[in-house]
């Protein structure tokens, strides 16, 4: 998503009860330590080239009530965005049954998936395979930047980030990036099931 942004001259955001809820999902998957998260947090700006946003979201929870209660500060927090710029925002989320797409588009938000989103910023006329190429780079500075002192099982465990379409193929389909992976393979003209 970042060098996506960064290739498409867009802005990321969040908020800090979005990352208070990232981090607190990362420590309770065993994704990140918990004496690691305190410092990832405190790069994460720079590394995401992203802005926190106040939280002024307040005043929007009820023009976003269809949107699932846990979530209504997701949305809230987009709708205030979209008006501090005066122009429709981007919510990207996996969890897409909590965010009714009609609804947030009749208010200026559009709701996509990692994986649409991805998809169409890499539609044909764009190099996909440069992209990920630049997003494996990024990647590599941040994990060679930002080593955690104490590795979870989970990142003892991960995977080398792949190099070869066919390694980018796989990557993308175990991560639900079933739509990237098909646009790569017709840009690429190789079959795909999936």
């Amino acid at each position: 998503m970042v060098v996506l942004a960064q290739n498409h001259q867009a802005r990321l955001y969040w908020t800090p009860h979005i990352e208070n809820e990232c981090y607190r999902n990362l420590q309770r998957l065993g994704r990140l330590h918990p004496d690691d998260a305190e410092a990832d947090r405190l790069t994460l700006p720079q590394r995401l080239n992203a802005e926190l946003l106040p939280q002024n979201h307040l005043p929007y929870l009820a023009d976003v009530s269809q949107v699932d209660e846990k979530d209504r500060h997701v949305a809230a927090s987009a709708l205030a965005l979209k008006h501090q710029l005066q122009q429709p925002v981007g919510l990207i989320t996996w969890n897409l049954k909590d965010f009714p797409r009609k609804q947030l588009l009749k208010l200026g938000v559009v709701r996509y998936s990692p994986d649409e989103l991805c998809e169409e910023l890499t539609k044909p006329q764009s190099n996909a395979q440069a992209c990920l190429d630049q997003t494996v780079c990024a990647m590599m500075s941040g994990l060679n930047t930002y080593k955690p002192l104490n590795p979870t099982v989970y990142q003892l465990r991960a995977q080398p980030l792949p190099t070869a379409l066919e390694e980018w193929l796989d990557f993308l389909a175990r991560n639900k990036m079933h739509r990237t992976a098909r646009s790569l393979c017709r840009q690429n003209n190789l079959p795909r099931s999936g």
